[in-house]
């Protein structure tokens, strides 16, 4: 989580003028590890690895870092697709 929160800070640090260089754009929000056979997959996750392991980066990222947006996965998690 650390890392994604100065990761995006030092994406979109300012220029001289004061206008960010790049805006911080989170992706595949959550759980998503794959590049084939995109959209067609559903991962049974844990509640405990859910919110252990997959989320605190994301929090970190927007809350620390100040992410401007976020693009869900093209999977599902326990059922439930992502953009949903």
């Amino acid at each position: 989580g650390e890392y994604a929160a100065h990761y995006v800070q030092g994406c979109q640090e300012t220029d001289a003028n004061g206008h960010p260089r790049m805006i911080a754009l989170l992706k595949h929000f959550a759980a998503y590890t794959v590049e084939a056979n995109r959209g067609h997959s559903n991962y049974n996750i844990s509640k405990y690895d859910f919110f252990d392991s997959y989320l605190p980066q994301f929090q970190a990222a927007f809350q620390k870092g100040g992410a401007s947006g976020v693009m869900c996965s093209y999977n599902g998690e326990n059922g439930a697709p992502s953009c949903a």
